[in-house]
This record gives structure tokens, C-alpha cells and sequence, in this order.
């Protein structure tokens, strides 16, 4: 890959990284429940009105955001921990370049990934 070599992850980049990822998790979770209360409040109010989308709106606010949203939000927290961790645990942090990413995050072996970093692309 081109320039892979002249890039290097600085340590405070890294936790910067970190706060960002932890203010995602957050930002889903909350959002999350605030749309989710919202939802089953009007799902209420549409179910006692005797309107049948009340229900389905329901079902559908569980699953997004009391399912999808939380799991999201799960997922974002674990890699915020990992990263953390192995920021701390890794003796050269500066020794990863975009050659690691595009080794082992290569579009390549994690087919579909609509938000592909340059790093992992042979063509940035």
C-alpha cells in the first residue's frame, strides 16, 4: 500500500479515540430511550384510541430501540474497551500503521462494510 509506512496511531489519538467511542455509546443509549419512551407513549395513546398501528408501533420501537439500538450501543462500549486496553497494554503503540488495518481489517476479509476506513483501502 502507498504511504502505509509514514503512518503511525499516537497515543493520544488513541484515547481521543476512546472518549469519542464511550460519547457514542452514550449518545445511542440515550437517544435510544428517549425515542423508545416516546414510541410506547404514542403506541398508547394509538392502541387506547382503538387504531391498530399503535400495536404495531409497539413491536416495532422494542425491536429498534430497545433491541438494535442497545446492542449497538454494547458493541460500540466493547471496542471503546478494547482499545483502551490495548493502548495500554501494547508496548509500541506507534508501530501500528495502516499495513495492521489493512491486514486485519482489510475490506476484504469483512466483506459489506459500508464505512470502509482509507487505511484499509489499497486505492487511497
Amino acid at each position: 500500500m502507498a504511504g502505509a509506512e509514514v503512518f503511525s496511531m499516537e497515543p493520544d489519538k488513541v484515547y481521543d479515540a476512546v472518549e469519542a467511542l464511550f460519547g457514542v455509546e452514550v449518545a445511542i443509549r440515550s437517544a435510544g430511550d428517549e425515542l423508545l419512551g416516546e414510541c410506547e407513549s404514542t403506541a398508547e395513546a394509538l392502541t387506547s384510541g382503538h387504531c391498530a398501528i399503535g400495536d404495531a408501533l409497539d413491536s416495532a420501537a422494542n425491536f429498534w430501540c430497545g433491541g438494535q439500538a442497545a446492542r449497538l450501543a454494547t458493541l460500540v462500549g466493547n471496542l471503546g474497551e478494547y482499545l483502551a486496553t490495548a493502548a495500554e497494554q501494547t508496548v509500541e503503540i506507534d508501530e501500528y500503521t495502516s499495513d495492521d488495518f489493512a491486514r486485519y481489517a482489510d475490506h476484504e476479509l469483512f466483506p459489506g462494510r459500508a464505512a470502509e476506513q482509507g487505511s484499509a483501502r489499497p486505492d487511497w
